[in-house]
């Protein structure tokens, strides 16, 4: 990934996780933001339980949002799909 300056704010996507004990799918979402706490788009997936798709997923995320002005990947926590 490239740093961008061009445009006003860097941005960030971020994501989040969600999910019950019984679930076999985790809910994941994504949020891009700009450096000055603008949301400028969001994204949603979904990884396996304790499977081992969460990185194609977050990238199938990112590759979603069709940008290429965004400037960093940020997970939130360690748990995703309890270590996918």
């Amino acid at each position: 990934m490239k740093i961008r300056l061009e445009k006003k704010g860097i941005r960030a996507l971020g994501i989040c996780e969600s999910f019950r004990a019984n679930s076999i799918k985790s809910v994941l979402s994504g949020v891009v933001m700009r450096s000055d706490l603008i949301i400028d788009g969001f994204v949603f997936g979904s990884a396996t339980l304790e499977g081992d798709d969460a990185t194609d997923s977050i990238l199938d995320m990112y590759r979603r949002l069709n940008r290429n002005d965004i400037n960093v990947i940020i997970i939130c926590g360690a748990v995703i799909s309890l270590y996918n």
